[in-house]
């Protein structure tokens, strides 16, 4: 049945092809969106946020500032090209 199928849609005109396969295209993000599949990657994106959040910072400093890395950054531009 599927090649039957495949052949039918192989001989529409592209519009029609183009049309079937957007549509097509936007069933199986809907079904991925609301399967488990879907759910576990979210979860895992969250759990390898989670893990890394933090990962640079150091016991007991501050982040610079903006400020600072603009002017960190412009230091070192000035030293590498002098």
């Amino acid at each position: 049945m599927q090649t039957e199928i495949i052949e039918q849609i192989i001989h529409l005109p592209i519009a029609e092809r183009v049309e079937i396969i957007e549509q097509i295209s936007r069933s199986v993000s809907r079904d991925l969106r609301e399967s488990k599949i879907e759910k576990s990657s979210q979860d895992e994106r969250n759990a390898a946020y989670l893990r890394l959040r933090g990962i640079a910072s150091v016991e007991g400093k501050t982040p610079p500032t903006d400020e600072e890395v603009k002017e960190d950054f412009m230091n070192y531009l000035s030293e590498k090209h002098k």
